[in-house]
This record gives structure tokens, C-alpha cells and sequence, in this order.
């Protein structure tokens, strides 16, 4: 189904159902699992060296991303790339919720919010630093730092989540996590945006440490809004054919 090299290592500090999860995850952002093709438990599992369960487990959690498919009595599959249309369906979610839980972590995160949204910064721009200072490496120890970039990246966006003290926050942005490997997935040429967005993002620090929400949620939409016209220009062109229900049938609703 993959080479071995294509199979990123199970960490051992992490639960075995979180490792697994994370492994098939990055299979699925790197493209070693070819678009469109079935994804069976028992190859997984085999190549994972893990039982059925934790595959099945895993499977389950990225159907609810939209990274997979599942269909009664045909299983799992790749996900299609995603389309023009998705992507504007996806950046109106985004608005809603990333500027929603900057306004209320501004209110209700505190000097802890403060301090974490410091420290996920920090580590952003060290990553984003030893991304683009790794001259002469070899191409997995570079595919491992932009994968070190782009969970930076998404972790300041967690940290923020996490600090409305809102579970159901936290719910609907882990679906939409999925969703922005998806769009990673999808790039033709590949989205390479971690200049801009470690600048965008230093835009909303300010705000936060300002203790000005509505500068911080401005901030924020202009970090969405930008972000679309990033993966707008790689993603391929729209089929004037899709459907609605083709539009939205790779992801099933969690919520």
C-alpha cells in the first residue's frame, strides 16, 4: 500500500489510539496514501504493527474531518481534493469560530491565556526558523521540519481554543482541523504561507497582550481572510459540474 519510509514513527510517550491517529493523519497530509484509494483496516494495522482497533478507532476520528471517507458496506477511503467551493464553505466556518474564541479568550483566558499565546509564538518562530534555515538537509528530515511548522501553526490557533474554557468550541475547531490538512493536501504547488502567517499571527499576539479584543478579533479575520486568498491560488480550478452533495459529502458532521 506505502513504502516503509513513508510511514512517520509512533511516538512512544503518546497513547497508542493517539499515535495512531497521528501516524494515518500524516500518511494522509504527505499524500502517501493515494486520493481516492481504499483504506483498509487490516493493511493499516499490519503496517502500523498495532491491532484492528486502534486503526478502526483512528478511521472513525478522521472520517469526522473530512479527510477520509466511510460508506456503509464499502468501508474507508482517500478523500477527493478539495474543491474551490469547500474551501469558501470552510473559511465561513473559520471566521465564525476563529473570531468568536479570540474575542472570548481575550474575555475569559487571562494572564494564562497571555502567557501561552507567548510561548506558542515562540515556538512557531523557531520552527518557521529552522524550516527555512535547513539548507543541505535530506528531504525527510526537511518534510519532518515543515510538518514541525505546520502543527506550530496550528497549536497557536489551539492554544487560543483552549483558553474560552468552551468544550464545544473545542469540538467544532477539531473538526475543522482535518479539513485544513485537506487544503494542505489539495495544494498543486503546495501552500508555503509560514512567513506570512508567523506575521499575521504576531499581529494578534499584540492585540491579545494589548487586552484589546476588538483589535484582536480584526486581527484575527484579517489572518482568515488572507489566509483564503493563500489556498484559493493553490487550489485547483472549480467544476462548474460538482453538486452540492458531492460539495459537502466528504465530511460527516460530529456535531
Amino acid at each position: 500500500m506505502t513504502s516503509s519510509r513513508s510511514i512517520p514513527p509512533l511516538e512512544r510517550p503518546q497513547a497508542l489510539s493517539e499515535r495512531v491517529y497521528r501516524a494515518i493523519l500524516q500518511m494522509l497530509a504527505r499524500s502517501s496514501l493515494r486520493r481516492g484509494s481504499t483504506l483498509r483496516i487490516d493493511v493499516l494495522a499490519r503496517t502500523l504493527e498495532v491491532s484492528p482497533t486502534p486503526v478502526r478507532e483512528a478511521l472513525a476520528r478522521l472520517a469526522a474531518t473530512g479527510l477520509v471517507r466511510h460508506e456503509a458496506r464499502k468501508g474507508y477511503t482517500v478523500a477527493p481534493p478539495i474543491s474551490a467551493k469547500q474551501l469558501r464553505k470552510l473559511m465561513v466556518a473559520r471566521r465564525l469560530i476563529e473570531v468568536g474564541a479570540i474575542g472570548i479568550a481575550c474575555e475569559a483566558g487571562g494572564e494564562a491565556f497571555r502567557a501561552a499565546l507567548i510561548a506558542a509564538f515562540a515556538v512557531q518562530s523557531a520552527a518557521v526558523d529552522r524550516f527555512h534555515s535547513s539548507v543541505g538537509v535530506s528531504a525527510e528530515q526537511r518534510e519532518a521540519l515543515g510538518w514541525s511548522l505546520m502543527e506550530s501553526d496550528l497549536h497557536f490557533h489551539q492554544v487560543i481554543f483552549d483558553h474560552t474554557h468552551n468544550r464545544f468550541i473545542g469540538v467544532m475547531a477539531d473538526a475543522l482541523c482535518g479539513q485544513l490538512h485537506r487544503v494542505r493536501q489539495s495544494a498543486e504547488s503546495g501552500i508555503s504561507d509560514d512567513l506570512h502567517a508567523l506575521t499575521e499571527h504576531k499581529a494578534i499576539l499584540d492585540a491579545v497582550l494589548a487586552e484589546d479584543r476588538a483589535r484582536a478579533e480584526a486581527a484575527m479575520l484579517l489572518h482568515m481572510d488572507n489566509v483564503e486568498k493563500r489556498a484559493s491560488a493553490d487550489i485547483a480550478p472549480e467544476d462548474d459540474h460538482a453538486t452540492i452533495d458531492d460539495d459537502d459529502s466528504a465530511l460527516s458532521h460530529p456535531f
